[in-house]
């Protein structure tokens, strides 16, 4: 009955052993697939701010090198991957100049951008928001530290599923004061005189070059009006007019004086033949027929 007993035991032992054996495995097993809770990310996230609001932003995203130098290749080929996440973050309104560094050596991503207006001019001063669920480090006038842990399966971990311990670091602009970090809003506050961005010699006259393009603009707006809307002169009217136009008559020249007894030249431009003298202009001896060439009287030529 003893022995009996015996063998149930060692049967029942035995067939516990099978079943836990894969069980025990299971890990081991999980580790080399790179399921959940194996791999993990560490960031630090640097937000430095400007005196209008303005941030830079420096994302530094560290892996375990056994999983990067595996699937690290795939940010290269699709860096689209790295934008989503700050294109998705409701604190970040737009992403501009937008830059990737990846380094296979060190299994690190350093996302570097800027994004306008991330903190609020608001009636008790700037404001920073979204880190309601950040735990605060260090706490400064100049700058701010929190921490996060979280679970993530998103285009970082190239949705695998993977722990990550964030950092953020918040830079705040020079002359900041009375910096301090609401935990019931998550919000960043500081003090801070606005200053406009400068423009120059044409931000500061900014009223009088408009006034000046402005008279511009309606002086060309009123020459072209008048070029568009007059009439020029027909060719018609223009030949009528030169027809009603009364036509003066030439007037003859005006006659020459000449001495008495002196007829004029035949001949002569725009002159009437001249007669010729009925007595020698030698001796005055009268002409005799008109076929006459000499004087009768002293030789001279008619």
């Amino acid at each position: 009955m003893v022995k009996r007993s015996f063998r149930c035991c060692a049967v029942v032992l035995v067939a516990a052993m099978i079943l836990l054996a894969p069980l025990s495995l299971q890990p081991a097993r999980a580790q080399e697939l790179g399921e959940e809770g194996y791999y993990s990310i560490t960031e630090e996230y640097r937000i430095e701010l400007n005196e209008i609001g303005d941030a830079r932003i420096t994302d530094t995203i560290t892996y375990d090198q056994e999983w990067f130098d595996e699937f690290g290749f795939l940010f290269e080929e699709n860096p689209n991957l790295l934008s989503r996440r700050y294109r998705a973050d409701s604190n970040v309104g737009e992403v501009e100049s937008f830059e990737v560094d990846i380094d296979s050596g060190d299994a690190t991503i350093v996302v570097t951008f800027e994004t306008p207006g991330l903190a609020y001019k608001l009636a008790g001063g700037w404001t920073v928001f979204g880190y309601g669920d950040y735990e605060l480090v260090e706490e400064g006038d100049d700058e701010f530290v929190l921490r996060a842990a979280w679970t993530i399966a998103n285009e970082y971990s190239l949705f695998e599923t993977m722990d990550l311990a964030e950092e953020v670091v918040i830079d705040l602009p020079e002359g900041a004061r009375d910096a301090a970090f609401d935990t019931a809003t998550g919000a960043i506050e500081y003090e801070l005189d606005y200053v406009a961005k400068g423009g120059g010699f044409l931000g500061e006259n900014k009223t009088a070059f408009i006034i000046v393009f402005a008279i511009v603009l309606a002086l060309s707006l009123i020459l072209l009006l008048y070029v568009l809307t007059r009439k020029p002169q027909a060719p018609a009217a223009a030949g009528a007019a030169a027809v009603e136009a009364p036509l003066e008559s030439p007037q003859p020249p005006p006659a020459t004086a000449r001495a008495p007894g002196i007829e004029p030249q035949a001949g002569a431009s725009g002159a009437e033949p001249a007669e010729k003298p009925r007595f020698c202009r030698k001796c005055g001896h009268p002409h005799g027929s008109p076929e006459e060439r000499f004087c009768r009287k002293c030789g001279a030529p008619h």
